[in-house]
């Protein structure tokens, strides 16, 4: 490894529900400038729903993929990622000249390679989200074990960037998140996902008593 890890990050663990955005860059747009704070934990903050044509119909926490119901948010990374993979030992993701390799679902960095070129220069641009009405999804959507859904980068009007969990069969949002740039499915079944501000990871919550 070619530098040192940076610390973990804190995390907010509740679920805002199937339309959210990342909390660090939400909090970062609003802060003051010329302010010192103490660095805030990262997590999903509810967010309006997107410009789209696409349905919408809520989680469903019959499903056993993580993401298509409730979830928890259980751990956050500092290290940026664009592009992210499942590996036999927790996920890889490149951004700007740099390959990484995070375990799962702690998010502790486990390998990193800086390879002579850039890895981020193949990485797909995100789609329009409308344009997941029909016909073959992008090469940048990671499907789950079972097929039935996927997670694609997209970006909504005016020029947000998100994540849609889709239901391939119908194509219908299960959830969107709100400046996430990508993000995969682990051999464990975790849920991670990333962008610019780093990583969060994904498993899915209890269920409700009562």
């Amino acid at each position: 490894m070619s530098t040192r890890p940076l610390r973990p990050q804190a995390v907010i663990p509740d679920d805002p529900g199937p339309c959210s955005g990342i909390l660090e860059v939400l909090q970062r747009r609003g802060g003051l400038p010329g302010r010192r704070r103490a660095e805030p934990p990262n997590g999903l903050m509810v967010s309006p729903l997107p410009r789209t044509s696409l349905e919408m119909p809520g989680l469903d926490d019959a499903s056993p993929i993580v993401g298509v119901g409730r979830i928890r948010v259980v751990a956050a990374a500092r290290e940026p990622a664009i592009e992210l993979d499942a590996v036999a030992d927790g996920v890889t993701g490149v951004s700007r000249m740099i390959r990484r390799t995070w375990s799962v679902p702690g998010l502790e960095l486990t390998d990193e390679q800086r390879p002579d070129q850039d890895p981020a220069a193949a990485v797909e641009a995100p789609v329009a989200l409308d344009s997941l009405a029909d016909g073959e999804l992008p090469a940048s959507a990671r499907r789950s074990a079972d097929g039935d859904y996927a997670v694609v980068p997209v970006t909504e009007p005016p020029r947000y960037q998100g994540l849609a969990i889709i239901r391939i069969d119908d194509r219908a949002i299960m959830r969107y998140i709100r400046f996430a740039r990508c993000g995969t499915w682990a051999a464990d079944g975790t849920l991670v996902i990333g962008g610019e501000w780093g990583l969060l990871s994904m498993v899915a919550a209890p269920p409700v008593e009562g």
